[in-house]
């Protein structure tokens, strides 16, 4: 059986992307929202949840870009923690702070993932295996795989190249420490450009047996999305391709399930 996981991520950013999300989760095909603890607008994810009757979702951690004492960017981080400048431990303390509010929500947190996906990097993975180690999570996002790209697109094969790079080691790490993943993952080469039905109705058709996650970033184009989070300018292009009638009619007809993380690992 084929079982897609849709994963709306930013849950907590912006009060535009809550709204976004929000319906993406109910009138589209969203099965699965990351929380971000250190986002402005996370009280207002957790409302909206509990409206909703969400009573799952992952922990969306972040080292990047959602307060003005962290880096902007994940090669910023990158380059502090080769430099020295940031201290494993300081990582950590932040890291378990903001799992720690996620967790006082009292929504079960049933995965964990990264703003940005810096915990590909070793370092920072190490760190959340033993967050989830301690807080007695199983399920960590792998990006992996992805689709094929073609020469064309310099940057999806900057993309695919990353995730060909720290793959192998996050697959060995996870192994080692027994930690669960989806069997396939997609959205990290096609990250803040899901804008049209098409590549949603593409990404459907290819699905193999066994469970997929699908990251996505819907939202509303608000005014804190314009000056603050420019990675969310087709975000609500996304939303329209998570709600649009063809997508649902395609998982409808077609050999796929949508699922969440507990459907699958029971966790």
């Amino acid at each position: 059986m084929k079982r897609l996981i849709v994963t709306a991520d930013d849950f907590g950013m912006a009060r535009s992307i809550n709204e976004g999300i929000a319906r993406a989760y109910s009138d589209g095909i969203v099965t699965s929202v990351a929380l971000l603890p250190a986002g402005a607008a996370f009280d207002d994810a957790i409302r909206i949840a509990r409206e909703l009757k969400i009573d799952q979702a992952g922990a969306h951690l972040a080292l990047t870009e959602v307060r003005p004492d962290l880096p902007p960017h994940h090669t910023n981080l990158f380059l502090q923690l080769v430099s020295k400048k940031i201290r494993p431990d300081e990582l950590y303390a932040e890291l378990k702070s903001q799992l720690e509010a996620a967790f006082s929500t009292g929504i079960k947190i049933n995965n964990i993932s990264s703003h940005e996906h810096v915990h590909m990097f070793p370092a920072i993975l190490e760190i959340f295996i033993r967050l989830a180690k301690e807080f007695g999570i199983d399920t960590i996002r792998y990006p992996h795989g992805d689709r094929p790209v073609s020469w064309l697109e310099a940057g999806a094969i900057y993309r695919s190249a990353v995730l060909n790079f720290f793959s192998p080691g996050m697959k060995r790490a996870f192994a080692e420490a027994g930690i669960r993943h989806p069997d396939y993952f997609m959205g990290f080469i096609d990250s803040g450009r899901l804008t049209a039905e098409d590549i949603l109705i593409h990404m459907i058709r290819s699905l193999k047996d066994g469970t997929t996650e699908l990251v996505c970033h819907p939202g509303f184009l608000g005014p804190e999305v314009l000056d603050k989070h420019t990675f969310h300018i087709n975000c609500e292009a996304e939303l329209a391709a998570l709600t649009s009638k063809h997508v649902k009619m395609l998982i409808e007809a077609s050999d796929v399930k949508l699922v969440n993380f507990s459907e699958v690992h029971g966790s």
